[in-house]
């Protein structure tokens, strides 16, 4: 007799933690502990019921919706931001066209006026000796 109370006492201290997590999956035990016995039993009917007609529980389906809203919102914002980057590649597009042409322009100036100053050199700069002797 002292064997099985003392059995009993130790199992249901060890087992207290499993009582609690098993709780959980029964929630009629737990909302007819707290006296919501209707409530809580009407809700797991229903969560059954919704479980057994689509296969999902009432909470997957929730998760799955908001997913699916997060999912539509980084979408929106992905094409806003395609939209703008697109938008500022054009516009500096139309900056650099004008800009490339007008580098071009001076540096074809800029060639045209180097040409100018060699030739120039070349003919007014020629080293003349000052002295009349020859080196031999």
């Amino acid at each position: 007799m002292m064997k099985k109370n003392l059995f009993l006492l130790l199992s249901s201290f060890f087992l207290a933690g499993c009582f609690a997590q098993s709780m959980t999956l029964v929630s009629t035990g737990a909302g007819a502990s707290q006296g919501r016995m209707i409530q809580s039993s009407i809700s797991s009917v229903a969560s059954y019921g919704v479980k057994k007609t689509t296969g999902k529980f009432p909470l997957e389906h929730i998760i799955i919706r908001e997913r699916q809203r997060l999912q539509k919102k980084t979408l929106i914002i992905e094409d806003k931001i395609t939209q703008i980057t697109k938008k500022q590649i054009e516009n500096s597009k139309e900056k650099a066209l004008p800009l490339k042409n007008i580098i071009k322009s001076k540096s074809h100036k800029f060639r045209k006026n180097m040409t100018k100053v060699k030739g120039f050199a070349a003919e007014n700069f020629k080293h003349k000796p000052r002295f009349s002797y020859i080196v031999e």
